[in-house]
């Protein structure tokens, strides 16, 4: 039973081999050319310039700068060391900046799942606000 374990139980049944990693992975690496085709989809200009039209981005790109500066300059204290600081920062801002934004995406998928399944009426913001000025409207109207 070599590989098994340690089986102090001589009653219960052995403990089953567990095979050593593969460290030559038999699967072929992917083919280089469409690691090429997938590279040639990429549209920096249009990607970032739609970025900031997305939900969350704004709301993710300060989460991360405000802990990204807070880290950087923590660490800029602590030890004095400016390369240091601004990696442990830079690395604080992307952390942070990822987190939020798959956070606050997470949320909106729950949103659409909950809509969908007709629990939560579909309510516009605009709707809400005319509600509430026709209310105060009316409110005033009383009052005269």
């Amino acid at each position: 039973m070599a590989g098994a374990g340690i089986n102090n139980n001589k009653e219960q049944e052995p403990l089953p081999d567990i095979p050593a990693p593969v460290l030559n992975d038999p699967r072929a690496a992917p083919d280089r050319d469409q690691v090429v085709s997938a590279l040639k989809t990429l549209e920096p200009t249009r990607d970032i310039s739609t970025m900031a039209k997305s939900p969350c981005a704004k709301e993710s790109f300060i989460d991360g700068a405000a802990l990204g500066v807070g880290v950087g300059l923590l660490k800029a204290m602590r030890s004095g060391v400016g390369r240091s600081a601004a990696n442990w920062g830079f690395g604080a801002f992307l952390v942070m900046t990822i987190g939020t934004w798959e956070y606050c995406h997470f949320k909106i998928r729950q949103k659409r799942q909950i809509m969908a399944s007709g629990q939560m009426p579909v309510v516009s913001t605009i709707d809400v606000d005319a509600a509430r000025r026709r209310e105060a409207i009316a409110a005033r109207q009383r009052d005269v």
